[in-house]
C-alpha cells in the first residue's frame, strides 16, 4: 500500500528566491542569516514603536490633527526604512525625530506663533538643504575629515545618549527639555524594569543565547505588567482626517527672515545627529571597511535627507536614523534585509496595536542602556588614546548628558581638536569641512540659545 508522500518543507522555487535575497543583501559577506536580520529587525522595532504614539501627541500640541500624523508617521516611516534597506542596504530604521516634533510644537508654534503648515514648511525646507550637501558629496566629505579617535568618541557619546534615554524614561534622571535638570529615585518599578532587562541581556548573552535583547524585552515587559505597569492606554480611529494633512505645507515661508533661523536648526539638528548615529552605531562591525568607512554612505544619507522632504508633504516633522537601530546591530543585524522587517512591521502597526501594548515603553530601557554600554571602546582600544583623546572623549560624554544632543556632543569634539591641532603647530592639518561643520553648529547654538 503507497503511502501519501509528504509535501517537501521548501520548493526549488522559494529555494532560489531566498538565496536571491541572501546574495543581494550579501549575507556570506556579513556573516549574518535571516534568523538573525529577522530577530534584529523585531528588536529594533519594539524600541522605536513608541514614536507612533509620541509623534502624534506631541504634535497635536502644535494644533496638527493626530490621525493626520499618525498616517504620515507610519506611511513616510515605513518608505523611508524599507528604501534604507533595498537601496542603501543599511540596517537603519528612520522615524521622525522626537528633538525635532518637540523643537517645532512647542518653539516654532507655540513660541514663535507659526501655524502648522508653515512648520511644515519649514521641515520641507530644512530636507532640500540635507538633499544638496548630500548629491554634492558635502555631507560624504564632512563624515570622512573626522579624525578616527573623534569616531570613537561619537561612538561613545551615541553610547551615553541611549543610556540617558533608558534612564529618564525609568525615571533615575529628568529633563526639562533638552537641558538636565536633576537625578530622580532609583527605587521605583520603573528603575526595577530597567535593571531587570540589563540584567536579562547580560545573562542570556553569557550563555549566548540567540535573540538575547528581544526575549530581555520580553521578559521585561511580563515584569513591567506585573508590577502595573503596562497599560498605555492608547487608542487610534482611522478615518478620511488621516489624510487631510497631504501637502498642506506653507512653502513661502522661505521668503520670511524669522523662518530662516528655524529652517537652519532643522538642518542642523538632523545633519549632524545623523552623521553621528551613522558613525557610533557602526563603528567596529562589518557595515563599515577597514578604514571606518561605511559603503554606499551616499545612497544612506540621502534616504535620510529625502525622507524629511516626504515628512513634510504627508504632515510630520523632520525624519532621522534612529539611535534605536543600535539594538538591532547589536543582535547582529548587518545588512539591509534588517530594515526591511522592521519596516513590514512599521506599515503593519495599526494591526498589531493589540500587541504593541503588551510591550510597554518601559520594557525596551534596559535593551537600550545595555547597547549603550557596548558602544563604550574595548580596553585595547582606550589604550591607544592619549591626553588629549581622553580629555576630548570626557567633554563630549559630559557635553551630551548636560545638554540630551550629540550634534552638540560633536561641536565640543571638533573645538578641542583644532585648538588641539593649533597648539601643537600643525593647524595646516585641519580639514576645511571641519572648520565649516564648527561654524555652522557654532551658528546653530547661538542661534538655538538667541531666540
Amino acid at each position: 500500500m503507497k503511502t501519501k508522500q509528504e509535501a517537501p518543507l521548501s520548493t526549488p522555487g522559494e529555494k532560489r528566491f531566498f538565496h536571491k535575497v541572501a546574495n543581494y543583501f550579501e549575507f556570506k559577506k556579513h556573516k549574518t542569516n535571516f534568523p538573525t536580520e529577522i530577530l534584529a529587525g523585531v528588536s529594533t522595532f519594539l524600541a522605536l514603536a513608541y514614536i507612533f504614539v509620541v509623534n502624534p501627541s506631541i504634535l497635536a500640541q502644535g494644533g496638527f490633527n493626530q490621525n493626520a500624523v499618525l498616517f504620515a508617521t507610519i506611511v513616510v516611516s515605513f518608505l523611508a526604512t524599507f528604501i534604507m534597506g533595498v537601496w542603501a542596504k543599511k540596517p537603519f530604521a528612520l522615524a521622525p525625530g522626537m528633538e525635532m516634533n518637540a523643537y517645532v510644537a512647542f518653539f516654532v508654534i507655540a513660541g514663535l506663533g507659526f501655524a502648522w503648515p508653515q512648520a511644515l514648511g519649514a521641515v520641507f525646507w530644512s530636507g532640500v538643504i540635507f538633499m544638496i550637501l548630500t548629491l554634492t558629496n558635502v555631507r560624504t566629505k564632512i563624515i570622512k575629515a573626522i579624525p578616527d579617535k573623534m569616531k570613537s568618541g561619537l561612538a561613545l557619546s551615541v553610547g551615553v545618549f541611549l543610556m540617558l534615554i533608558a534612564l529618564s524614561l525609568a525615571g533615575a534622571i529628568a529633563y526639562e527639555g533638552i537641558t538636565f535638570s536633576h537625578f530622580g529615585s532609583i527605587l521605583t518599578p520603573l528603575f526595577a524594569v530597567l535593571a531587570f532587562g540589563v540584567v536579562a541581556v547580560l545573562i542570556l548573552r553569557k550563555f549566548r543565547i540567540p535573540g538575547a535583547v528581544l526575549i530581555s524585552i520580553i521578559l521585561a515587559s511580563v515584569l513591567a505588567h506585573l508590577l502595573g505597569l503596562g497599560d498605555t492606554g492608547t487608542t487610534f480611529t482611522i478615518n478620511k482626517e488621516m489624510f487631510s494633512a497631504i501637502f498642506q505645507w506653507d512653502l513661502s515661508v522661505i521668503l520670511n527672515p524669522k523662518m530662516w533661523s528655524v529652517i537652519l536648526i532643522l538642518f542642523l539638528v538632523d545633519f549632524y545627529g545623523s552623521v553621528a548615529k551613522f558613525i557610533g552605531l557602526t563603528r567596529g562591525t562589518t557595515i563599515v571597511d577597514k578604514n571606518g568607512d561605511m559603503p554606499q554612505m551616499k545612497e544612506a544619507l540621502s534616504v535620510d535627507g529625502g525622507a524629511t522632504i516626504v515628512g513634510a508633504g504627508l504632515g510630520t516633522t523632520s525624519l532621522t536614523t534612529y539611535v534605536e537601530s543600535g539594538i538591532g546591530i547589536a543582535e547582529g543585524g548587518r545588512t539591509g534585509f534588517t530594515a526591511v522587517v522592521i519596516s513590514i512591521l512599521m506599515l503593519l502597526f495599526l494591526a498589531l496595536t493589540p500587541l504593541l501594548k503588551l510591550i510597554p515603553l518601559i520594557a525596551t530601557t534596559g535593551a537600550l542602556f545595555w547597547v549603550g554600554l557596548s558602544l563604550f571602546p574595548s580596553k585595547e582600544e582606550f589604550k591607544t588614546y592619549n591626553k588629549l583623546d581622553i580629555f576630548t572623549v570626557l567633554v563630549m560624554i559630559v557635553v551630551t548628558v548636560l545638554t540630551f544632543a550629540v550634534d552638540k556632543a560633536l561641536l565640543a569634539g571638533f573645538l578641542i581638536y583644532m585648538v588641539g591641532l593649533i597648539v601643537k603647530g600643525k593647524a595646516k592639518e585641519i580639514d576645511v569641512f571641519i572648520v565649516i561643520s564648527t561654524i555652522l553648529l557654532l551658528l546653530g547654538l547661538v542661534l538655538s540659545i538667541v531666540l
